[in-house]
């Protein structure tokens, strides 16, 4: 099936969005990386890679997940570990 032009703009946006939201991650930039990523959810509100980015920049300033959905949706993750971690007391 051949895609739309459309849906191929939306497909390299979608990839460049979540490029731009790890470039932030791993630069350590998790506030940046957090509001971008909830801003591209925004835009594509079921995107799991997006909405996990999302949630790890979030765990990493210290909000709060569900693990137990995001297990639920990705499976057992090194990810998830870390966020396990990182969940406020």
């Amino acid at each position: 099936m051949k895609q739309s032009r459309h849906e191929a703009a939306m497909t390299a946006e979608l990839s460049a969005a979540i490029g731009l939201v790890w470039g932030h991650i791993g630069a350590m930039q998790h506030e940046e990386a957090y509001a971008l990523s909830s801003a591209c959810l925004e835009l594509w509100p079921g995107e799991r890679h997006l909405r996990l980015l999302a949630v790890y920049a979030g765990a990493e300033l210290g909000h709060a997940a569900d693990l137990a959905s995001l297990r639920q949706e990705f499976g057992e993750q090194p990810c998830l570990d870390l966020m396990a971690r990182r969940q406020p007391a």
